[in-house]
């Protein structure tokens, strides 16, 4: 073997090695920015949900039935329940409220 056959060979490396690490800096610094601003808002995407749960359910029950956390009650009347997500119906049991979502892929 000659010297420029190991030098071909050595760039052939080199550059199948240099895409590859290119691609590994790339996944590091997407999932840099994305930490960055996971406890933002930044990349939630807002979605309504309607749920039916019972309709004689107890006020400190509806944050555990409905899947929230840190559920507080806001406000309440003859027939509907505020909390700072949506509101409850008591007579129809409906709950609509909005929640943030990642996306899928993050």
């Amino acid at each position: 073997m000659n010297n420029r056959n190991i030098s071909n060979k050595v760039r052939v490396y080199h550059r199948y090695l240099g895409f590859f690490l290119a691609g590994i800096m790339a996944v590091y610094a997407i999932s840099g920015i994305v930490l960055i601003f996971r406890n933002t808002d930044a990349f939630k995407i807002e979605e309504t949900v309607e749920k039916k749960v019972a309709t004689d359910i107890n006020e400190e029950q509806l944050g555990k039935a409905l899947g929230i956390k840190n559920f507080e009650i806001e406000r309440s009347d003859a027939n509907t329940v505020y909390f700072e997500q949506g509101s409850f119906n008591r007579n129809s049991g409906v709950a609509s409220y909005k929640i943030e979502k990642l996306p899928i892929i993050l």
